[in-house]
């Protein structure tokens, strides 16, 4: 048995493997995905800025407090000196006075909108913004899963055609060297050698290029995320590739018509484009607004007459309220108001319009996807036949050249046969899932629920893949 210490030093040391040596799952990377990707953190700053829309229109309706205070001290000083001529002698009088006032005044006014029909309007038009900011963040919500998936099923895709290439190096490699051994002991002409050396540098180039790119694929999922990966779980053989539910485009796109998350964005904008082509219309009639003043006022000062010296104390309070309905009516403002009507109007017809395009695209969309999904379907059962048929064919090939009936060029067609078909079926299964996804994000369907569900069918990388590329 271990040693107490000798089994705590393992699992600490288990503990700080690094992170590359961790393969991450899809749930991983998506929940990473959703604390930092900065695109969805704007859309939830844009969703929080838009909730006031609503907030900001109700204030128009409700009652406005305001308070003012005031505070003064005066302190003013007189000089004058009055000649008067009386019987033809002149006589000059002198006066100097000092005022020292001090001033409070204190004021509270109530207001409240009694009538007026474009406040009512903007209400309509915030609460309108609002459900469309609503909306929209759950729409930035479904796309961040689409990018999120998009962004790991590249890395998938990367790694199995790097798979693919390093294979079809290896087999080009070991046929160039039986080729070389066969013209050495002079089976084969020199022609053969060229032929497998030919397709062997081809082969290189293209595991080249597979590296490079499964270099761009992992550094794009660490937009998303934030961090560096280096290791993702594996799609599993066992992945169901069936023709998705419901089965016909019609039934896809009324779906659509009802759930998609564009489409109602589109909607809430146009209802709130009408709100405010109605709150503008109603810019000319009147506005009646009740309102109700409080006030309290002291003044206390003293008079001094320098030249009798005597004192003339003031202090003077007031208190009072007042009750005011005023009625308000623009009757000429320079063109502005009907200007800004037919502009409001303008942006309405522009928003209406805006909405019948995205429903448009979203039917054409819904169909396209559906029926690429069910090609999708066919695509990989044809692809994984392929496989075998390929596979049956190098076999037959390569039995044929070590009997003299093939050359070497027919091996080597082969064996690129069935690479591009290993390749092209790993492919086909990856079109599928991300399609898939699209599909149910155009009929509004998509939640954290399907990254959960194709996470089930995820298999852990076998320890020579732990680089994320084998």
């Amino acid at each position: 048995m271990l040693h107490p210490r000798l089994r705590a030093l393992i699992t600490t040391s288990l503990l700080l493997l690094p992170a590359a040596l961790r393969a991450d799952t899809l749930l991983d990377v998506y929940e990473l995905a959703v604390k930092n990707d900065p695109v969805i953190k704007a859309a939830e700053a844009t969703y929080r800025a838009g909730r006031e829309f609503e907030v900001q229109g109700r204030s128009q309706l409700l009652p406005q407090v305001g308070a003012q205070a005031e505070y003064g001290e005066t302190d003013v000083t007189q000089k004058s000196t009055r000649t008067i001529p009386i019987g033809g002698e002149t006589y000059t009088s002198a006066s100097d006075y000092d005022v020292q006032d001090e001033e409070e005044n204190y004021y509270l006014t109530l207001s409240q909108k009694l009538f007026d029909v474009p406040a009512w309007f903007s209400f309509k038009q915030g609460k309108e913004l609002t459900k469309q900011a609503e909306v929209q963040f759950a729409a930035d919500q479904q796309d961040l899963i689409v990018r999120t998936v998009e962004a790991y099923v590249l890395v998938l895709r990367a790694i199995d055609n790097l798979k693919s290439s390093r294979a079809a190096e290896a087999a080009f490699q070991r046929q160039l060297e039986q080729t070389q051994q066969r013209f050495e002991v002079g089976l084969i002409a020199i022609t053969d050698v060229h032929e497998a050396r030919a397709a062997y540098d081809l082969a290189v180039v293209n595991r080249l290029t597979d590296e490079g790119n499964l270099g761009v694929a992992y550094e794009a999922l660490s937009v998303l995320t934030g961090q560096p990966h280096s290791n993702l779980w594996l799609l599993g053989e066992e992945f169901p590739v069936i023709d998705p539910q419901p089965g016909t485009a019609e039934e896809w796109v009324k779906l659509a018509m009802e759930g998609n998350l564009g489409l109602k964005v589109a909607n809430y904008a146009a209802e709130a484009a009408l709100q405010s082509s109605q709150a503008s219309r109603a810019q000319h009639l009147p506005k009646i607004t009740g309102q109700v003043n409080l006030l309290d006022t002291s003044t206390d000062g003293d008079n001094l007459d320098n030249i009798g010296r005597a004192t003339y104390p003031t202090s003077v309070d007031t208190e009072g309220n007042s009750f005011m309905i005023t009625m308000s009516m623009p009757l000429y403002a320079g063109g502005g108001i009907s200007s800004q009507r037919r502009q409001s109007y303008e942006n309405y017809i522009a928003a209406r319009e805006t909405h019948t395009s995205v429903m448009r695209d979203t039917i054409q969309f819904t169909r396209s996807l559906h029926l690429g999904v069910v090609t999708d379907v066919q695509r990989v059962k044809a692809r994984k036949q392929a496989i075998v048929s390929a596979q049956s064919a190098l076999d037959a090939t390569t039995a044929g050249y070590e009997v003299g009936t093939r050359n070497v060029v027919d091996v080597l067609n082969a064996q690129q046969v069935l690479f591009t078909a290993i390749r092209d079926y790993a492919n086909s299964r990856y079109d599928y899932v991300v399609r898939l996804l699209r599909l149910r994000k155009q009929a509004g369907m998509l939640s954290p629920e399907d990254v959960h569900a194709l996470n089930r069918w995820l298999v852990e990388p076998k320890p020579a893949t732990a680089s994320g590329a084998g």
